[in-house]
């Protein structure tokens, strides 16, 4: 019967919310395990950290190299999220089997490891525009955001009503379109929101929303 060497990385905070907490790697792993006609000899538990390499797994790649075992991992992620870190676990003389992509190559996982990467980065560059844009809005971010935006929301929404007769006025004098309004409350250099900054027909669409 072939050998395998179980490596599980969990995170003391996060391990049930994923999905992945150590008890449901154990059980995929342990089901491929007698699906697949493998003794599982040794398991190797990580508990994530702030450090970039994981120790524990570099202890269970050298325990299958002595045992001529397969690492085994429930999900391609729980090997790590770094390209290069995984690219040297491919090239290392240990056959890595992912359990929920069994057929993966050495060359797959590798490919597959830079795919995911550049996903995060996108997200993580998306995120940070939207946080970007919402600083832009005045929305207040931070330690007590969402208290903070609350507040924020009701200053806006009283603002609003503060608005509406001018903008009744404005109705009744033909000024309808947005682009129109933000031109009229720039001439008469009425204030936004903010205090600061002019008007934009993108600002005065947000502004009737608010009162509907």
């Amino acid at each position: 019967m072939k050998q395998a060497v179980a490596y599980y990385r969990v995170s003391t905070q996060r391990q049930g919310k994923s999905g992945l907490g150590l008890q449901a790697q154990q059980a995929v792993v342990e089901s491929y395990c007698r699906n697949h006609e493998y003794e599982l000899v040794q398991e190797v538990i990580e508990v994530k950290s702030t450090r970039k390499y994981q120790i524990r797994l570099w202890e269970a790649l050298e325990f299958c190299k002595k045992q001529d075992a397969t690492l085994m991992v429930a999900r391609l992620d729980r090997l790590g999220r770094d390209v290069e870190q995984i690219a040297r676990l491919v090239k290392s003389e240990v056959d890595i089997i992912v359990t929920d992509n069994p057929h993966a190559t050495r060359f797959t996982i590798h490919i597959l490891a830079a795919v995911a990467e550049e996903q995060r980065q996108r997200i993580s560059e998306t995120t940070k525009e939207a946080l970007e844009a919402a600083k832009q809005r005045g929305v207040i971010l931070g330690k007590n955001g969402k208290a903070l935006s609350v507040a924020n929301k009701q200053a806006a929404e009283t603002f609003a009503q503060k608005l509406s007769p001018l903008l009744k006025r404005l109705k009744h004098k033909g000024i309808t379109s947005v682009r129109a309004i933000s031109q009229e409350l720039n001439r008469r250099k009425i204030p936004t929101f903010r205090g600061v900054g002019r008007w934009h027909p993108s600002t005065v669409s947000i502004l009737m929303n608010r009162l509907k």
